[in-house]
């Protein structure tokens, strides 16, 4: 009977030793498990943060930005040798920043930029004013008559309203 009870008592024994060595095993090689926390009896877990960053990317995005040549000439209010008044062809007061165009080229509203001299607005038509031409309104004569006849190049600021009719005219 003893030596039954002493192969009892071996294979208890082993089974203790290999069951412990399981345990710790397993516990260095997942951390996860936090098995030495549950062995030793003390919740020791460690919370590392990472800090938070931010990936910035710029990337340079080629616009394409389409000028059109024009010719441009000065024009004022109540001019009496241009036949012009002081209220605009879409019925609003002509300031500094109204340009005349062909309503069948930019049509009025458009906003448009002309290079090296400013943004304007396409509020008035001219007589004279046809196809790739554009009267920029100043406040006096003198101003429009300085300014003479030239070439500019413009582009529309706009959703490009009259951009495919403008392409027209520059094919």
């Amino acid at each position: 009977m003893l030596r039954k009870y002493n192969i009892a008592v071996s294979i208890v024994f082993w089974m203790l030793i290999i069951s412990i060595a399981l345990v710790v095993t397993l516990a260095l090689t997942t951390p996860k498990l936090n098995l030495f926390s549950y062995l030793i009896g003390k919740k020791t877990e460690v919370i590392v943060q990472k800090e938070p960053y931010l990936i910035t990317e710029y990337k340079e995005i080629e616009k394409k930005v389409e000028w059109y040549y024009f010719i441009a000439t000065g024009y004022s209010k109540n001019d009496i040798s241009q036949g012009t008044t002081d209220i605009t062809a879409t019925g609003k007061v002509a300031v500094e920043g109204i340009i005349a165009v062909d309503p069948k080229i930019i049509p009025f509203g458009t906003t448009v930029e002309i290079k090296d001299i400013g943004v304007f607005i396409a509020d008035d038509r001219g007589g004279k004013i046809k196809g790739d031409r554009i009267d920029i309104f100043f406040d006096s004569k003198e101003e429009a008559k300085d300014f003479g006849k030239k070439g500019v190049w413009l582009r529309f600021l706009e959703n490009g309203k009259g951009i495919e009719i403008a392409d027209e005219i520059t094919k």
